[in-house]
């Protein structure tokens, strides 16, 4: 991809791929695919990274003293005593479950969204559906540090696919087409099973029946809600959606919890 601001960032101490994301408004899936030489398990300092910055980047100004050290990060572990990586290893753990309940909870947050706008024939279907296919990314973002770039690519595809076969399923059950939905169900699945599928190879820990399990327990849950929104099961709607994020939760901890076992 043609980047017209491309920045060379060399590796301080306490730099990792998610701080370095957020100070250049990109994501994770960005810094990996535009450094495949790198090991995202392994940076280094003095090594070299390029960057491609978001939108909503500003440079440090000279003098600043963040100048060298991008985003402020350089300083804050340097001259430490020994004896604090069980402490730095629990903020790792604690970051990580909390960025991949955000990531989860945004997904299922802009299918609601997502559902209401089709069901209603609000105006700003297209917008709502493009803001709900970049929770790809930033599910894809949480995992790109364990996964190997190729690997992280096959993830952000079929979470892709998994929004983009969601959306159809909507529009065929409100069009009572139940034919293309029960393809689609099938289809749907299917992904679920491929995703576990691919996480299972890469690490021991997904390699069972409950990665599986947890991936088709969120497809029934969300199944669940649009047949009963299309069937104007308002109340149990509801209840389903709470029943929705506490799963998404409770499967954010699950892989949370399997990456750092890694």
């Amino acid at each position: 991809m043609y980047c017209q601001n491309k920045i060379v960032h060399t590796i301080q101490s306490g730099d990792s791929l998610y701080k370095l994301s957020r100070q250049y408004k990109t994501t994770v899936t960005e810094l990996i695919l535009g450094n495949p030489g790198v090991n995202p398990y392994n940076l280094q300092i003095g090594m070299k990274l390029v960057v491609c910055p978001g939108d909503g980047y500003v440079p440090p100004e000279m003098g600043t003293g963040n100048v060298g050290k991008p985003g402020g990060m350089g300083n804050e572990n340097m001259g430490n005593p020994s004896g604090t990586g069980n402490s730095n290893m629990q903020n790792s753990v604690m970051e990580l479950q909390q960025e991949m309940r955000l990531a989860w909870l945004s997904h299922v947050y802009w299918v609601q969204m997502y559902l209401m706008s089709v069901l209603n024939d609000a105006p700003n279907q297209q917008e709502v559906e493009e803001r709900t296919l970049e929770t790809a990314d930033e599910i894809t973002n949480v995992f790109a540090n364990f996964l190997p770039v190729n690997v992280t690519r096959q993830l952000r595809n079929l979470l892709m696919e998994h929004i983009e076969i969601g959306g159809e399923i909507i529009h065929a059950l409100k069009e009572g087409n139940m034919e293309n939905y029960d393809g689609l169900i099938k289809e749907w699945y299917s992904n679920a099973n491929q995703i576990a599928t691919l996480l299972g190879n890469q690490n021991p820990y997904f390699d069972n029946r409950e990665t599986r399990n947890i991936l088709l327990n969120h497809l029934d849950l969300e199944r669940q809600q649009i047949e009963q929104q299309v069937n104007g099961e308002y109340g149990q709607s509801i209840d389903t959606f709470r029943d929705i994020v506490n799963q998404a939760i409770q499967m954010a901890d699950y892989f949370a919890r399997g990456l750092m076992a890694r």
